[in-house]
């Protein structure tokens, strides 16, 4: 009976070895939230970081599209591409058909840059300015509505 007694108290002591306890479970489930957690957080911010690269590479190719028929469409001289760099206020916005979401606008100085601080700044330079809403006007665009700026000339 000793020896009966034994062989099943050692199948219980192996089972009882072989199975997990609560602790251990809550454990390794707080290292998995730990890992999994981070890749979570930052999903969002990865998404609106690729829906604003997107936006800005569209912005550009506009704003070059819109230098490119203002110089396709000026004279010899570069009449039209003086009279923007002249402006003395911005153009009404014109929203672009095919991207909902920006307008454009003609300027000859610039939103983004102050004259001290960069040559990119320097005003009466020609600039096509490409803003987030269409809805902006004259008054209300300022920096923030301006997602990229292009300067062209003759």
């Amino acid at each position: 009976m000793c020896a009966a007694h034994y062989r099943t108290c050692g199948r219980d002591a192996r089972a009882a070895r072989r199975a997990y306890t609560l602790l251990e479970i809550l454990v390794a489930l707080a290292i998995l939230l730990a890992g999994i957690l981070p890749i979570v957080l930052l999903l969002p911010q990865a998404f609106q970081t690729r829906r604003d690269a997107e936006y800005m590479t569209q912005a550009g190719l506009l704003a070059q599209l819109k230098a490119e028929e203002i110089r396709r469409d000026d004279d010899s001289t570069g009449t039209m591409t003086r009279r923007i760099a002249q402006l003395g206020a911005p153009t009404p916005p014109i929203a672009f058909a095919q991207t909902p979401g920006l307008s454009y606008s003609f300027y000859g100085k610039s939103f983004l840059y102050s004259s001290s601080e960069s040559p990119q700044g320097d005003p009466n330079v020609a600039r096509v300015i490409i803003l987030k809403t269409p809805a902006a006007t004259p008054a209300t665009v300022n920096s923030k509505d301006v997602i990229y700026e292009l300067r062209f000339g003759i």
